[in-house]
């Protein structure tokens, strides 16, 4: 498989440096090409294969190249996909099933609709309504599967167009790459998250959006009430219509209970800014009790300290101001430098165990792609829309190690509410 090391990383240049939609021409040019390509080396899940299908590559690596364009599962009209996979903006991609019809989601309650996403932001530049040209960000720290109060978490915002780890690649030894990592760049903003001090806490609840930030909905002896479950934090002077990458990350000396958390594709819309000034967006962070189940529940090993996750969820566009993105099913996904199983999840919010059946994002969008090498990858995807197959577009994702990799897209993550 190919890596990335510092020569590599450093020719990305400022084509690698723009993340979520921002992607490279050269990639999106082989579009939605049909052709396929017999493979005859059979069941190719988790595999990475160059055009031959052999596990192999004729590349050179060339400055003037982008490496992403060498990865074992990228595509073009000159590079074509092995097997049943489709290239889709630049990434083989298996197709989704013929049953398998996009839609969307409303949030209000996670309601199913037959609406067809929007896909209008596919291939373009995000929006920049007018608004405040700097937010006070705030929000809770999510947690992903079960663990404790997400308190005393460091939360730092990054600008995307200088964000680029792929240096600490050419560290010496594991170790030494792990802490490169921790230690990168110079976040625009930081704080540490607290526990939540609501002025007032309702004595039970329906749903977690019946709480105040920071607080779930949990059922008790006597019934559903509202429980302090998060940290939450503030962050004052936050550009607005900005690609942002945020890093979520355990204190020192509880790094054995949680995974440092990267989101992608984070973007505060100027017009989602409140009469106080301020945007919600809730970090997240996944717990080590989780990161051990995901995988053991597909029947997979534990992921290895050199190798990362990526997931997230696949919306659709947001319409201008009057909604947001929403989740989007029925998607299929893949990534460039393939991990060793993309996995799917069941339609309740809670639930955050993967089905081993399921090939396609439930109703809330979500994915999770386990073990996957560490560098720069690509991730695209592929929904029916009528009798159409079509691309979702492709997004740039950086895999750190023993981290996970949050992605939005096409839609971008915005107004992350938590319910």
């Amino acid at each position: 498989m190919i890596m990335m090391g510092r020569g590599v990383g450093a020719s990305l240049g400022a084509s690698v440096r723009g993340l979520g939609l921002v992607v490279a021409v050269a990639l999106g040019a082989c579009g939605d090409s049909d052709q396929l390509v017999r493979d005859t080396s059979g069941s190719d899940d988790g595999k990475e294969q160059d055009a031959a299908g052999d596990g192999t590559s004729d590349a050179v690596e060339d400055a003037t190249v982008d490496p992403l364009t060498l990865l074992p599962l990228a595509c073009s009209d000159t590079k074509p996909c092995g097997g049943v996979r489709v290239c889709r903006s630049g990434v083989c991609v298996g197709d989704p099933p013929t049953t398998s019809i996009a839609s969307i989601t409303d949030p209000v309650g996670d309601k199913p609709t037959s609406t067809p996403p929007n896909l209008g932001c596919v291939g373009a530049v995000p929006g920049t309504p007018e608004g405040p040209e700097t937010a006070t960000l705030f929000g809770a720290v999510a947690r992903f599967g079960s663990g404790d109060k997400t308190n005393g978490m460091i939360v730092d915002v990054f600008l995307a167009d200088t964000f680029d780890p792929s240096g600490c690649e050419a560290e010496a030894s594991d170790k030494a790459k792990r802490d490169c990592y921790d230690a990168y760049g110079t976040p625009i903003g930081s704080a540490t998250s607290a526990p939540a001090t609501p002025d007032h806490v309702p004595d039970e609840c329906l749903a977690h959006a019946d709480c105040p930030l920071g607080f779930r909905c949990v059922a008790g002896d006597l019934g559903k009430e509202c429980l302090e479950q998060y940290g939450v934090f503030e962050i004052p002077d936050v550009p607005t219509n900005t690609m942002l990458v945020i890093r979520t990350r355990p204190p020192a000396g509880a790094s054995s209970a949680w995974h440092t958390t990267w989101a992608f594709n984070v973007y505060l819309y100027a017009d989602q800014v409140d009469g106080q000034g301020r945007a919600h967006y809730d970090a997240t962070i996944v717990s080590h009790g989780q990161w051990l189940n995901t995988p053991n529940t597909v029947k997979l090993p534990e992921i290895p300290e050199t190798r990362g996750v990526v997931g997230g969820r696949i919306r659709d566009c947001r319409v201008g101001g009057e909604r947001n993105s929403w989740a989007m099913a029925e998607a299929s996904l893949g990534l460039a430098n393939a991990p060793k199983k993309f996995v799917y999840f069941n339609n309740l919010e809670d639930d955050t165990v993967p089905l081993e059946s399921r090939v396609t994002t439930n109703i809330l969008g979500r994915f999770a792609a386990l073990d996957v090498p560490v560098g720069w990858n690509l991730l695209s995807g592929a929904v029916r829309v009528g009798d159409e197959v079509v691309s979702i577009g492709a997004t740039r994702v950086y895999v750190f190690p023993y981290g996970l990799s949050v992605v939005s897209t096409p839609g971008l993550a915005p107004h992350w509410v938590q319910q």
